[in-house]
């Protein structure tokens, strides 16, 4: 997965491009495809500097933090042939993303930069308030299974038929928003926030932190095919086949939003998640109740 996701960020460069009308990364190996490989040594190689008064364990030990709690949500990965089987996978996935904001906030506070505090600030609120949201459509696709594992809603029939397409966006904003990407990227406001918590790391911290992100795009688009496109799984072989395809197509529906749509304003962002977004999603957790009882 470290290998996709390195890879994925230069599919994002690559799209920009061709969304800007320019080529991207083109001058490491062809067509710029070894482009990740050379900025992960750059950075690995790095000199590693940390502000006056802090250790190097303490200071690096947020970037680390969001990079573990990123990559510990593949342990919930729906194969059959896995060595760990989740039965309250979901749980896991709620109880992970949560924890990962500590981590935010440990980096921006051991910065000891004022920008870097905001932007964890930011972050935070953001990710706690979308969080609610993101939960009660989460909670409306397992009224319909009855299950908390990845494995049964792969094997659930006519899921994606029931949820229908209203459900479907409400969780691509909550995925948009729970990410910090485009147009909800307030985390990086350069023009306000310069790069928000993640200011003074550089080297090893930067791009763990890097990785950490890519790698939640990445496994969100997973979770997305698993539960609105299950149905297609009922196909036989033919369905499976389809699965890591959906990783593909959804990982690339972040950067086309991201070349295509301007980015919010920050008390708009919450103002659409409390006064509108959430009573939606509520609305169609009752209503997904009523039809299944």
């Amino acid at each position: 997965m470290m290998g996709a996701v390195a890879f994925f960020i230069v599919v994002e460069r690559k799209g920009l491009g061709m969304a800007q009308r320019r080529q991207g990364p083109n001058k490491v190996g062809f067509k710029g495809l070894i482009q990740p490989l050379a900025d992960g040594i750059k950075l690995f190689i790095k000199e590693y500097n940390f502000p006056y008064g802090m250790t190097a364990w303490s200071y690096g030990f947020g970037p680390l933090l969001v990079f573990s709690c990123a990559f510990s949500l593949y342990l919930i990965y729906p194969v059959s042939f896995c060595s760990v089987q989740f039965d309250l996978g979901i749980w896991w996935f709620l109880c992970v993303s949560s924890f990962s904001v500590y981590g935010v906030i440990f980096t921006g506070w051991m910065s000891n930069s004022r920008y870097s505090v905001l932007g964890a600030m930011r972050a935070v609120a953001q990710s706690i308030s979308y969080e609610v949201f993101m939960s009660a459509v989460l909670f409306s696709v397992l009224f319909l299974v009855g299950s908390y594992d990845l494995l049964d809603l792969k094997s659930a029939p006519y899921l994606g038929i029931c949820l229908g397409w209203s459900s479907f966006l409400l969780w691509m904003v909550a995925v948009l928003a729970e990410t910090n990407r485009a147009p909800f990227d307030f985390v990086e406001g350069e023009s306000e926030l310069v790069a928000g918590f993640m200011t003074e790391v550089g080297g090893v911290g930067f791009a763990l932190l890097a990785l950490g992100e890519y790698s939640n795009m990445v496994f969100m688009s997973t979770l997305t095919g698993v539960l609105f496109f299950s149905f297609f799984c009922q196909l036989g072989m033919a369905g499976y086949m389809f699965f890591p395809a959906w990783t593909v197509f959804f990982s690339y529906v972040f950067v086309w939003v991201r070349a295509t749509v301007p980015r919010y304003r920050y008390d708009l962002l919450m103002s659409l998640c409390w006064s509108i977004m959430l009573p939606l999603s509520l609305g169609v957790m009752v209503l997904l109740l009523g039809l299944v009882s």
